[in-house]
């Protein structure tokens, strides 16, 4: 892993991926890297925003316990153990769910299926747009919820996407009355 403390230099991690791909670690030579061959060692950086993105049950009741982060941003899936979501919630650190956060394949997908079947081009910066906001609005929608209802963000993200889902289950007619709240 590679750590550095005023930030990575995403430009260069970048041209050194092109020119030796995952190898690019053994080639990073800037001033002031840290690195550390336990992978894990990364999730121990002190950082005030931690994305853990590749691979789940990583953030476990220890990292949980000792992460500087106030921020917690799931962009794999499942990154985070039931417990250490439980300590991070008592600790006040904010996380965005998995299912929000790493949502942007499922729009890009939409419309790669709407590109089927039409004789119009997908506009890559039109879908970064859609993904960008979608993710956006999902985020500040299932965190507000959060704090309203007193729900962890998980929680909170499970019951907006239940409701969304019946809605437009109710829309289509596949469904009658909300079996939750009784009423049509």
């Amino acid at each position: 892993t590679l750590a550095h403390p005023g930030g990575l230099d995403v430009a260069r991690l970048r041209a050194l991926r092109a020119v030796h791909g995952d190898d690019l670690v053994e080639h990073h030579d800037d001033p002031g890297v840290v690195r550390d061959p336990d992978p894990a060692a990364v999730l121990r950086t002190p950082a005030d925003v931690l994305v853990p993105a590749a691979r789940e049950d990583v953030v476990d009741e220890e990292v949980a316990a000792t992460t500087t982060a106030h921020l917690v941003v799931e962009g794999a899936n499942m990154p985070t153990t039931p417990p250490a979501l439980r300590v991070l919630h008592e600790r006040g650190v904010t996380v965005v769910p998995d299912f929000i956060a790493n949502a942007g394949g499922i729009v890009a997908a939409a419309y790669a299926m709407d590109a089927r079947h039409s004789p119009f081009p997908v506009e890559p910066a039109r879908v970064f747009e859609t993904v960008s906001s979608t993710v956006r609005s999902n985020t500040a929608a299932v965190l507000e919820a959060s704090r309203r209802q007193h729900l962890r963000p998980h929680e909170a993200a499970r019951a907006l996407a239940q409701d969304r889902v019946r809605e437009a289950m109710r829309a289509r007619g596949q469904l009658t009355r909300n079996p939750r709240r009784g009423a049509p």
